[in-house]
């Protein structure tokens, strides 16, 4: 599986039937600053190397792992100031 159009790649994790996920810091054009706000994302790489978006409108999440549960849990604004940083739960469809 070849995936080039993936940017700012901070985490990746396979989920119980094998499939892997790309965690994006930033997608947007340019480099770290006020532009990037919003533009990471989850997605799930499929064998041929298309993707499907599992999550959107995250800002500089740093990284992210299963629960128990099958959720993802991230870490979102991990470059934020000190107590800015969030943990969020994203369900992942079937």
């Amino acid at each position: 599986m070849l995936a080039s159009h993936l940017t700012t790649v901070l985490g990746l994790a396979f989920d119980h039937q094998g499939r892997l996920y790309v965690l994006e810091s930033m997608t947007a054009p340019g480099g770290p600053g006020p532009g990037q706000f919003g533009t990471g994302m989850i997605v799930r790489l499929d064998a041929s190397g298309a993707t499907q978006t599992i999550a959107s409108g995250l800002t500089f999440p740093t990284a992210m792992t299963f629960g128990p549960d099958g959720a993802i849990y991230v870490s979102n604004l991990g470059f934020g100031g000190p107590g800015a940083g969030q943990i969020l739960r994203v369900s992942v469809p079937s």
